[in-house]
């Protein structure tokens, strides 16, 4: 049991990986705030299994709702230590089809809530000495997008831009880092149309997608107290693509 137990913000929690991300810091005594915008039956059972779990809904797509939100709860948020930023929407679409609309739609719900969390976390996290912030990138933006995930994977692109004050925050205890998931064997993927999970892996090095929970084992480490000195890296964690 930690002895100063700290809490975690986790966005997009619902998801498999979110789900398996929030199950590792809960198996370490961390308190999980998890943030959803639709219930999924493993979500709600792991919701259920531990009083260091609770959730909460926000729909990222509204994002002046959101900032309003942020504004008016400053003490809710500002008692998060660590935020980890896995919430994302998936518009399938090729570079031709990406009107734009269809970026400011992507930017809105993939770059905007993760920098306007960080505002108000980062500055608390720096005040009280300690602090971690992880995004969750995608390897598609080492290729500039798949065939059919390019508005995606430019606004994941986006969220990479690590802002200049985490330097500053870096010497308060504060370390951001972000990770480039690889293809991951979830139902986000699954739905994706015209993906074949068993095609995609030949194209991997290691021969395989990967699992929820390996991509939550990254996510934790840069996220917890264990890592004490990793900050503004962008790391990929996708079978040697």
């Amino acid at each position: 049991m930690m002895t100063d137990q700290k809490t975690v913000f986790i966005t997009g929690a619902s998801s498999d990986i979110g789900q398996a991300t929030c199950q590792k810091f809960l198996n370490a005594d961390y308190k999980v705030i998890a943030h959803y915008r639709t219930m999924r039956p493993k979500f709600a059972t792991l919701i259920a299994s531990s009083d260091d779990i609770e959730a909460y809904q926000f729909d990222f797509s509204n994002i002046d709702e959101f900032e309003s939100t942020l504004k008016s709860n400053r003490a809710f948020f500002d008692r998060v230590d660590i935020l980890v930023n896995l919430a994302a929407d998936l518009p399938a679409g090729t570079f031709a089809e990406a009107d734009a609309e269809k970026m400011m739609s992507a930017f809105r719900i993939n770059v905007l809530p993760g920098l306007l969390l960080m505002q108000v976390m980062g500055p608390a996290m720096a005040k009280r000495g300690w602090g971690r912030i992880v995004h969750a990138s995608s390897i598609g933006v080492k290729f500039g997008g798949g065939r059919n995930s390019f508005v995606y994977s430019l606004s994941k692109h986006a969220l990479e831009f690590i802002p200049s004050v985490c330097k500053d925050w870096a010497g308060d205890g504060v370390l951001s880092n972000v990770v480039r998931l690889g293809v991951t064997d979830t139902a986000s993927h699954q739905s994706i149309p015209d993906k074949n999970l068993t095609d995609r892996a030949r194209l991997i090095p290691v021969a395989r997608v990967a699992t929820p929970d390996e991509m939550a084992k990254t996510l934790y480490w840069l996220a917890s107290a264990e890592n004490t000195y990793t900050t503004g890296q962008v790391i990929a964690v996708s079978g040697g693509e």
